[in-house]
């Protein structure tokens, strides 16, 4: 760990100077045919989606928004979008597109949205769109100019639209489309057994342990196994065919013979963005800024022969997440901090995109509280869920995002790479920066190393408990709290996913801010 209240000088004086300066601050075979209905998520089969980005989808014209907040309306002419994937890469037709969100440019992952409901996150091809205006003429707009596109509806845009199995990806995607394996063959603990698509209800995958896969059939039955089949081939519904690593997918859903509800398919995240406005009254699912964080388990803290690992990081220690939360994709920003509490105590006010910062434990506790209430208010939470801090296991389980290098982008041991990920001492300028401005991790989060260090929910400890513990909180008592990631003002070795620090729960800094969860309200 570099600590402020261990370390003497460096970075830890310059920050009290700052402090001081800005004022203290998821077996019985039978024959046929498995056709899926896609009600997890948007029902598909029976109608479009209608709304994206929470914005109903225009009829007479497509709409794009500019990054700069100024909307264009028209007519695209683009009529195929490509995008690259985790998992390859895709060509759509235009007329399969509900929407596009592009994060404002190559620094952060582009999603596609379709008129099925389903979502592909990752980038697109297209340096440029081209508009026709309603007018008249033409404008060719940079695909970095533009925060998103909404496609305008057509009369029976589903037609010719197959319906297929949901695909629940760990990384938040929601594909529909027709598995091309018949029948899957699982090794169970006495022996393989194969399972007919017609057969087969849902199944959930282990995302550390691909010898536990868990099918359930139709009739009921539950078979645990492994599946022979690392790579699953896919038809899309809306494109061309896939072969998906089994361990990149949490659940495959099908609701052929009745509905289904979201928790029988996957984590409902995609309807963050997406809906066939078929519910009546508020949509309790809208997550507008949050990443959806699959339950899982990893190794925290780092090796021993980590370069710049600290001996706070050990012993390295199993965590277990039971269950999934959202997270913020950002850092909390001035303007968001300010919009819930009516106050910005940030030492730089100029640009509210910046993390709010100089904000003590006890202020983002309240922030989370009141954003709470808000929501509650608007019927926008599910029961039981609040928006809080995120334990230290959290954090470091949403930063590696799978890996179990220094960085979630690798080992960097030279710090080359990290610009591209962090503002910290090598490219910040002494100071903060727009949140969302450089690349993110593998889970879409950003700003996960660097910026500003962020609020943890746990009082500090100096080493980690070893062995195997399922994520708890520890309690808020005591004289210090956990904090991560780095900041503006230190080197690349405090920016890596397993360095850790502490605070005086008062204690207010230039560069300490904080990013939220969404989770049931006990961890």
């Amino acid at each position: 760990m570099i600590s402020r209240s261990q370390t003497p000088t460096g970075a830890r004086t310059a920050c009290r100077l700052l402090a001081l300066v800005a004022v203290m601050t998821h077996v019985g075979p039978a024959p046929g045919v498995v056709q899926g209905d896609q009600s997890g998520l948007a029902r598909s089969g029976s109608s479009p989606v209608r709304t994206v980005f929470n914005v109903e989808r225009p009829r007479d014209a497509d709409r794009l928004l500019l990054v700069n907040g100024e909307p264009l309306v028209g007519a695209l002419l683009n009529q195929r979008i490509r995008i690259r994937t985790a998992y390859g890469q895709i060509q759509f037709e235009q007329r399969v597109l509900a929407g596009l969100e592009l994060n404002a440019g190559t620094n952060g992952l582009h999603s596609v949205f379709t008129v099925n409901g389903n979502r592909f996150s990752g980038f697109l091809e297209e340096p440029s769109f081209t508009l026709q205006p309603t007018t008249g003429g033409r404008v060719e707009v940079r695909r970095e100019k533009i925060a998103r596109i909404w496609f305008r509806m057509r009369p029976g845009e589903l037609e010719g639209v197959p319906r297929g199995r949901w695909f629940g990806l760990r990384n938040g995607d929601w594909l529909s489309g027709r598995l091309l394996a018949d029948p899957l063959s699982v090794v169970t603990a006495r022996g393989p057994v194969p399972v007919r698509l017609a057969a087969l209800a849902s199944a959930a995958f282990n995302a550390h342990d691909l010898a536990r896969t868990t099918l359930t059939l139709r009739n009921g039955e539950v078979l645990e196994g492994r599946l022979e089949m690392e790579d699953l081939p896919i038809a899309l519904d809306v494109g061309p065919e896939l072969r998906l690593y089994s361990g990149a997918v949490e659940r495959i859903g099908d609701s052929a013979g009745g509905e289904v509800g979201e928790s029988a398919v996957a984590p409902p995240t995609a309807q963050a963005v997406v809906s066939t406005g078929a519910a009546t009254g508020s949509n309790p699912t809208n997550r507008e800024g949050l990443v959806w964080i699959s339950a899982g388990e990893f190794i925290m803290g780092s090796p021993n022969d980590e370069p710049g690992r600290d001996p706070d990081e050990g012993p390295q220690t199993r965590v277990i997440i039971p269950r999934g939360f959202w997270m913020g994709r950002c850092e909390v920003t001035q303007a968001e901090y300010q919009q819930v509490t009516g106050t910005n105590p940030s030492n730089a006010t100029e640009d509210q995109r910046r993390p709010v910062e100089k904000v003590n434990w006890y202020e983002a506790m309240d922030y989370c509280a009141k954003l709470t209430q808000r929501a509650q208010a608007a019927d926008q939470l599910p029961r039981g869920y609040a928006y809080r801090l995120p334990t230290e296991a959290e954090w470091e389980y949403a930063c590696r995002a799978g890996t179990t290098t220094r960085f979630s982008h690798g080992d960097d041991k030279g710090y080359v790479q990290l610009p591209e990920y962090a503002w910290f001492t090598r490219n910040s300028e002494s100071m903060t920066h727009p949140v969302g401005t450089r690349r993110p991790n593998p889970w879409g989060l950003l700003d996960m190393h660097g910026n500003v260090w962020e609020w943890c929910l746990d009082r500090w400890d100096g080493a980690l408990p070893g062995g195997c513990v399922t994520n708890v909180a520890l309690p808020a008592s005591g004289t210090l709290r956990a904090a991560r990631g780095g900041s503006w003002l230190y080197e690349g070795a405090a920016c890596r996913s397993a360095n850790r620090d502490d605070y005086s729960p008062s204690n207010r800094c230039s560069d300490l801010g904080f990013r939220v969860v969404l989770a049931p309200a006990e961890p």
